[in-house]
């Protein structure tokens, strides 16, 4: 019989349960339940690495078990390559979607046609739905993962079929009974990425189908206490309570950040006894010198002109210039995650904002000549 493995905080991917400290996941989202039993479509859309496709698989295997529901769960970040080529979109998203479904393991009356039947560009990835779910004896449920990969005209093609489908219900039209836009923007932000005028109505826009917006929140002081209790319940390692208060007061909950320090101080720093308050400090200075990848791309989107109309005044503590689309601005940077979701206008945690400062000093203390000693007062 195989010992299992020792688990361990995930910092790259989905969460395993089997492999990794996790929370049970649907809970973060009571909403999606409730909107899927109404046949809604709607959108769940958090700053990355927050747990939204663990949050989705969880859910899909959980409406798979109770026997109505065919629900899956595809990425359609492969699409990103076809840029405005709908029609290369289409066929992207059909190979992954099939893909998924003989991946899911599932009974043969209920995966997708062996062949898509023949449609003209613009109009094959609706066909190819209806087809599916009128030979699937179960309400068909889809999670479109990664969703904002889709560039300009693919998107406003894929969204414009799913709005398509989902009006032509009440006539009678098989089509999934529930669609789930999963990613990292709102679907305000799909208009911009697509061409189109964020705040201009038109009643027949492809992004008109969503019901509801709901967004994955960061973990609450009692959550991170209840993640890092699993790490205890296993190997009898406890964080001291000064410990749990530094990790919530340098992350604000951000589930990437927490399940870093903690991985950086029980593997990467090997710390065998009582985790302490500054061995949290000591995993955060380790996290921002290494500049892990979570942290490298937060760094790219500074150089974005959106992120930089925003950050800029935070950063130089000024009231920002408001002008036509700042609003919008200000919610795809809070999308991205970067700053606080509610006012007052602040970075969204210590750790991003040290980084973001220490990267926009950057250039300018490559000039200061004066020794660092220099400016160490006699006291220390």
């Amino acid at each position: 019989m195989r010992t299992p493995r020792a688990k361990y905080f995930n910092t790259t991917g989905p969460c395993d349960p089997r492999r990794h400290y996790m929370l049970p996941p649907t809970p973060r989202l009571p909403q999606a339940r409730a909107l899927i039993e109404m046949d809604r479509y709607f959108v769940l859309h958090a700053p990355r690495q927050t747990g939204k496709t663990t949050t989705l698989d969880a859910l899909a295997s959980e409406l798979n078990a109770e026997g109505d529901i065919a629900a899956l769960m595809f990425s359609c970040e492969r699409a990103e390559s076809a840029g405005d080529d709908y029609a290369a979109a289409e066929e992207i998203l059909l190979t992954s979607l099939r893909q998924a479904a003989e991946w899911a393991a599932w009974p043969e009356e209920l995966l997708p046609p062996d062949t898509w039947p023949q449609a003209p560009a613009g109009t094959r990835f609706g066909s190819a739905l209806t087809e599916w779910c009128r030979r699937c004896p179960r309400r068909v449920v889809l999670f479109l993962d990664e969703i904002d990969a889709l560039q300009g005209n693919s998107m406003v093609s894929i969204l414009s079929q799913l709005r398509d489908g989902h009006n032509a219900r009440p006539g009678g039209r098989p089509f999934p009974a529930s669609v789930v836009l999963c990613g990292l923007r709102d679907v305000r932000d799909y208009k911009v990425a697509s061409g189109g005028v964020p705040g201009r109505s038109n009643p027949a826009s492809p992004f008109n189908i969503v019901t509801e917006s709901l967004r994955l929140d960061d973990f609450s002081a009692d959550q991170i206490a209840e993640l890092y209790g699993r790490h205890t319940q296993a190997t009898g390692q406890e964080f001291a309570k000064d410990a749990l208060d530094r990790v919530f007061e340098l992350t604000q909950g951000q589930p990437w950040l927490v399940n870093a320090l903690a991985y950086e101080i029980t593997v990467r720093m090997g710390v065998a006894d009582a985790i302490t308050a500054g061995q949290v400090e000591e995993a955060k200075e380790r996290l921002i010198r290494a500049r892990a990848t979570h942290l490298d791309s937060l760094v790219a989107r500074l150089h974005e002109p959106r992120v930089k109309r925003v950050l800029e005044p935070v950063v130089a503590g000024v009231f920002p210039h408001v002008e036509p689309g700042f609003s919008d601005d200000l919610s795809y940077v809070r999308d991205l995650g970067l700053i606080r979701q509610r006012p007052p206008l602040e970075v969204a945690n210590p750790i991003y904002r040290e980084v973001i400062l220490r990267v926009l000093g950057d250039p300018s203390e490559q000039y200061v000549m004066a020794d660092p000693h220099s400016f160490v007062l006699p006291d220390g």
